[in-house]
C-alpha cells in the first residue's frame, strides 16, 4: 500500500507543515552528508519496529559554537545513517532523531570523560523524550564510547548509566559502527565472538570491545534480543 510523505511524516514522525525530506523524514538538520539516501528503504524501515534516538551534543552552542562544528554534526548524521543500514539487517529501524545540546557554560568538565564520568553525565542530564540518549563528547579517554548492556527504561534512574556516551571517530563509517555498537549494548546485546559482528570481541576481558571497519554483522538471535527492549516502538 502506498503512503504519502506528508501522511508518513505526521503519523510516524509527528512532523507537520512544510518540511524538507532530509530534515523532516530522515532527521538530518545539519546539511548534506556524503551518503546516498535511499528513501524507499528508509520509509520501510521506520514504519516497522523501530527505536528513536535522543542525540545530545555536550558543550555545544547554536551556530556551531562550542565543541561541535557543522562538519562534526554532519559526521554524526552520516553515522546515524550507517547505523540505520546495520540495524536494517534484523528488521529494526531508527525512526525519530531528537537533537539537543548542553551549553558550554553548563557542560562543566563533561566534554572529556572516562567511563565513570560517562555514567555521571547520563545521571546529570537526559533527553526529555522517548529516545535512547546518545551523548556526544569531544573525547572519551578510556574507550571509544560507553553504554550499559541492557540499559534501563527509566532515563532518570540514578547511579547507573542511562544512555550511551561516544566520541566522534575520524570516519563517517566507523562513527556509525561505534554508534550502532554502543546503542546495541543498550538494546541488551553483549560482546560477541567474532570481529565481523557488530558487537565485536573482548579478547582480554577488560570490558572494552574490539571493533574494526568489518564489524557490521548482526544475527537473527541478536535482532530478536534487541526487539525485546522497552525502547523499541511498534510499527506506525
Amino acid at each position: 500500500m502506498s503512503v504519502s510523505l506528508r501522511s508518513l511524516a505526521a503519523s510516524c514522525l509527528d512532523v507537520t507543515g512544510d518540511f524538507s525530506v532530509r530534515a523532516g523524514i530522515y532527521g538530518y538538520p545539519h546539511g548534506a552528508i556524503n551518503r546516498e539516501l535511499r528513501l524507499l528503504s528508509h520509509i520501510s524501515n521506520i514504519r516497522g519496529q523501530a527505536i528513536n534516538l535522543s542525540v545530545i551534543l555536550v558543550a555545544h552552542e547554536p551556530g556551531y559554537g562550542g565543541q561541535f562544528t557543522q562538519a562534526n554534526c554532519q559526521r554524526i548524521q552520516a553515522g546515524i545513517d550507517r547505523m540505520r543500514e546495520i540495524y536494517a539487517q534484523v528488521g529494526l529501524g531508527v525512526r525519530r532523531i531528537y537533537w539537543s545540546y548542553i551549553p558550554v557554560a553548563q557542560a562543566g568538565g563533561y566534554s572529556t570523560v572516562d567511563g565513570s564520568e560517562a555514567t555521571d553525565l547520563t545521571n546529570d542530564w537526559s533527553g526529555d523524550n522517548d529516545g535512547i540518549d546518545v551523548f556526544w563528547v569531544s573525547n572519551v579517554t578510556d574507550a571509544g564510547g560507553w553504554s550499559n548492556s541492557d540499559g534501563p527504561c527509566n532515563k532518570d534512574q540514578d547511579k547507573v548509566r542511562t544512555g550511551a556516551v561516544l566520541e566522534i571517530s575520524n570516519s563517517d563509517d566507523f562513527t556509525g559502527i561505534l554508534l550502532a555498537h554502543e546503542v546495541g549494548h543498550y538494546l541488551r546485546l553483549r560482546h560477541f565472538t567474532t570481529i565481523t559482528n557488530l558487537m565485536g570481541v573482548d579478547s582480554n576481558n577488560d570490558g572494552i570491545g574490539e571493533l574494526n571497519s568489518t564489524s557490521t554483522d548482526l544475527t537473527s538471535d541478536q535482532g530478536d534480543r534487541m526487539k525485546d527492549s522497552c525502547f523499541v516502538r511498534n510499527p506506525c
